[in-house]
């Protein structure tokens, strides 16, 4: 009736490690792809001397699938490799603890970011990747609390505090033990002198980079507000995705809350990845500057992005006159208002590192019957920036049938990748603190987000990962460390 059950049946021959996971098993795709990386600059930080390390093939590969299916926590990740198959699998049975987990983690960022970019040729090599990319940002909690970013007289009064009650404390000890002194430090004592540090550290950061507020937790957090209206100590984590099949070419962490510096760097960033620079840049309104704008056309890219006013004016959500309505006379140098008065040149702004901004002011607005939807000033005024044509030129862009299609591909390519590290991975907070440290984590996660959509490609399809592994590491052209890969490819990809 009932198959035989024995938890204490023995087994006739040993067992194989590959029975462990099944053969579609997204554990083997990531364990036959970090197989071939060039993993050299991580062995190269370890010595010949001493206790035998862990092997850094095997903790990078405990850490990437951690990441992939939500596990980060060092200690979880110890647990896993006792009590999952998949764990066991990757680990080769071996048992790191979690000391050593963290501690590998926490150390190998440049390693880790090269992985990436390999990871990155590897999806180019197997045509996964076009010449389109959507350029995006996303906050991300920093592992700190907002109660712990302080201003500078804060932080003045919070040193002051600790150092009187360490005061207080010393004349204490010295009432009970005189001239001897204990064994042990206080614990309560040490913990001051441990969080005085930290504030004055902070201190010095925020006076050194002239900021409002800094975390004292974390120094290099800074508050941005998230799309649910809170403001919490956070990171801006960029990412540049290709359209063909949502790869990440590209991807950084900075602490700068605003957008519009992070498009030269990031294309930048691509060009180093890719060894190229994409045809055709998509990105939101938070990424639009002139300069930006100016960066893109030199280098000749064809970019779509909106500028701020775009989406409203657009669907008429503007509720004072918007100045697209107000026409301007190059001849007489003079703007004309939608009752058709004369807007005369004014002034002009002299603008550090910018082109001069002219202004032009209406004199007839007491008198005008449209002033109540123009505007609530006495006067309205109209600034010119003479790179105005550029703004001019890409709205004719994105309204063309063309613009808008191109353009409509952004929200499908980048936003659901940010919907898959959140929701999918849990990735709604970083473990590490600092910025290079949170540097690694995200890397990282977008690594296992490229293995991934490796593994559906290949699953849709139906190809062989090993065979193109091995015609990938085993071309001519590649640039890997081939000599080292191919010896361990002996082993795995069998």
């Amino acid at each position: 009736m009932f198959r035989k059950y024995d938890q204490k049946q023995q087994f006739l021959l040993p067992l194989n490690l590959e029975d462990f996971v099944p053969e579609n098993h997204l554990a083997r795709v990531l364990n036959d792809i970090v197989d071939v990386v060039d993993i050299t600059a991580i062995e190269s930080t370890y010595s010949k001397e001493g206790c035998p390390a862990y092997h850094p093939i095997i903790l990078l590969k405990i850490l990437l699938y951690g990441y992939l299916i939500g596990i980060r926590s060092s200690r979880k990740l110890q647990q896993m490799t006792q009590t999952d198959t998949a764990f066991m699998y990757l680990a080769a049975m071996q048992k790191p603890d979690f000391h050593t987990i963290c501690r590998f983690r926490s150390t190998h960022l440049g390693p880790i970011k090269e992985i990436f970019s390999q990871v990155v040729t590897f999806c180019k090599e197997m045509d996964m990747i076009g010449s389109s990319i959507s350029i995006d940002g996303t906050k991300i909690k920093a592992n700190a609390s907002s109660r712990q970013s302080k201003n500078s007289d804060s932080l003045e009064k919070e040193i002051d505090r600790i150092l009187k009650e360490s005061i207080e404390t010393d004349k204490y000890e010295d009432e009970i033990y005189g001239d001897s002194t204990p064994y042990q430090i206080p614990e309560e004592l040490v913990d001051k002198k441990k969080r005085l540090e930290k504030i004055k550290n902070a201190k010095k950061k925020l006076d050194e980079e002239k900021l409002k507020k800094v975390n004292i937790t974390d120094n290099d957090a800074r508050i941005m507000k998230h799309k649910d209206g809170s403001k919490k100590p956070s990171y801006n984590c960029q990412v540049a995705v290709d359209e063909k099949e949502q790869i990440i070419v590209a991807a950084d962490v900075v602490n700068e809350e605003n957008d519009l510096h992070q498009v030269e760097p990031i294309i930048q960033n691509v060009k180093n990845t890719l060894g190229y620079k994409p045809t055709i840049v998509l990105a939101d309104a938070g990424y639009f500057s002139y300069e930006n704008l100016e960066f893109l056309q030199e280098e000749g890219i064809d970019a779509y992005i909106p500028d701020n006013y775009y989406k409203a004016e657009k669907e008429g959500k503007t509720r004072k006159f918007r100045k697209s309505l107000f026409k301007y006379d190059e001849e007489k140098d003079c703007y004309y208002c939608p009752a058709a008065f004369e807007i005369p040149f004014s002034r002009i702004q002299k603008r550090k590192g910018e082109p001069d901004l002219r202004y032009y002011v209406c004199s007839y607005c007491s008198q005008c019957v449209l002033k109540n939807a123009c505007t609530e000033s006495g006067k309205r005024t109209i600034t010119r920036d003479p790179r105005e044509h550029l703004m001019k030129d890409m709205r004719a862009k994105l309204n063309t049938e063309e613009g808008t299609e191109k353009y409509q591909k952004r929200m499908s390519t980048v936003e659901p990748v940010f919907g898959q590290m959140k929701q999918d991975r849990g990735f709604r907070e970083f473990l590490l603190r600092g910025k290079r440290k949170t540097g690694i984590e995200f890397v990282m996660m977008c690594t296992v987000h490229n293995i991934k959509k490796i593994a559906d490609f290949i699953k849709r399809q139906g190809k062989n990962l090993k065979e193109m592994l091995k015609m990938i590491v085993g071309g001519e052209s590649k640039g890997w460390n081939k000599r080292r890969i191919q010896a361990r490819m002996a082993n795995t990809l069998c």
